[in-house]
């Protein structure tokens, strides 16, 4: 922590942190400087320019809102993180994909290391099998839904490809003067809808989507830190760990309860195409619910991933740091009601965790840049 100004950091001093909605929160930047590690970007009071939330490095209570140009001055950010808020400015709204996307071009500059580099080229490629997936598997329902029983001797996941594309042509020709449309209009629709929910992933999808799998992890992690309690000689000094815990399972319901949601929507394609119609903007912002509900537990998995066995109590400190506070827009989003306070009381009781802090430079970038190439 020697490069960091904290004398500079002070003039900034430090706000209470609960934030009402998911763009007061920020979204978080896969930053390799040890000192913005979990950092979270957001548009500032004027929506002119971004500001910066970053956790106080004291583990004292409340956090840091640097003006974006007062970075350089408190810290010395990496190659990687200079560019990366440099196309970040560049952006005209602040979101998840938003995010992903530029941190994506700037990894593949290979300013983040070669296995960041090919893991963006990996995850591009991946993202496209979604959208093709997401997008065969609502022609298939297309077609489930429009055709005669006689039509449909053969399932259409049964059928020859060459068939299957007959099929789905008949599906979308039938059904677009349901909307008034052309049957192009209709194909086009399906496949903004299959690009817009693909990180959510299709009912049927035998393939786990991003969102998913990231809700996977964060089950895993809960499972595997309990255990460490209970093996721990005195689990009633775990007060990282219970906040970590109590965090991402305030999160996971609120996930959980946006898949069902999603889900409805997306076993049905003609009311699907209906909404889309009638407000895609509408459909858009609630497939993005799931990135921000999850925002800023990719890395926190991955910490607990990194850390060597014997070292993951210190982990959990760090962790607890990071752990995301979930905005009270989620009542609106879901009707759900919660003590979203909780885990901002709680962490007052987690100390700052020096043994981190206390390492190598070189060593903790090395180990963010290895965090990034996860993060693809």
């Amino acid at each position: 922590m020697s490069d960091v100004r904290t004398d500079v950091l002070e003039r900034f001093g430090t706000a209470a942190y609960q934030p009402a909605t998911f763009l007061d929160r920020g979204v978080t930047v896969p930053f390799t400087t040890p000192f913005l590690l979990g950092a979270r970007i957001r548009p500032n009071e004027s929506r002119a320019g971004l500001e910066v939330v970053i956790t106080n490095p004291s583990g004292g209570r409340g956090n840091y809102i640097v003006p974006w140009p007062a970075l350089p001055e408190i810290c010395s950010p990496t190659l990687h993180d200079r560019r990366l808020w440099q196309r970040l400015s560049d952006q005209p709204v602040v979101s998840p994909p938003t995010v992903r996307e530029t941190a994506r071009a700037v990894a593949a500059e290979g300013l983040a290391g070669r296995e960041a580099a090919a893991a963006v080229a990996r995850a591009v490629n991946e993202d496209g099998a979604a959208r093709m997936r997401a997008n065969f598997l609502l022609l298939l329902d297309l077609i489930r839904r429009t055709e005669s029983r006689e039509e449909a001797v053969v399932p259409p996941q049964a059928d020859t490809p060459a068939n299957i594309e007959q099929r789905a042509r008949r599906a979308v020709a039938r059904f677009a003067p349901r909307l008034g449309v052309s049957a192009e209009i209709i194909a086009a629709w399906l496949e903004a809808i299959a690009a817009a929910f693909c990180g959510v992933g299709i009912p049927g999808d035998t393939s786990v989507s991003r969102a998913r799998g990231l809700v996977h992890a964060l089950q895993t992690m809960i499972g595997e830190i309990e255990l460490f309690v209970a093996q721990s000689p005195d689990p009633g000094e775990q007060h990282a760990a219970v906040l970590v815990v109590d965090a991402a399972r305030l999160t996971l319901g609120c996930a959980n309860a946006a898949f069902k949601d999603l889900d409805g929507l997306l076993s049905d394609t003609p009311s699907l195409l209906r909404g889309w119609r009638e407000d895609s903007t509408d459909l858009g912002r609630r497939a993005s619910r799931p990135d921000w509900l999850l925002d800023g537990w990719h890395v926190i998995t991955e910490l607990w991933r990194d850390a060597d066995p014997t070292l993951r109590e210190g982990a959990l400190w760090e962790m607890a740091l990071l752990a995301p506070v979930m905005p009270r827009e989620v009542e609106e989003w879901l009707g759900i009601e919660e003590d979203w306070d909780r885990p901002t009381r709680m962490r007052r009781v987690v100390r700052a965790n020096e043994d981190w802090r206390s390492g190598r430079m070189l060593d903790i970038v090395a180990r963010n840049e290895r965090l990034r190439s996860r993060a693809a």
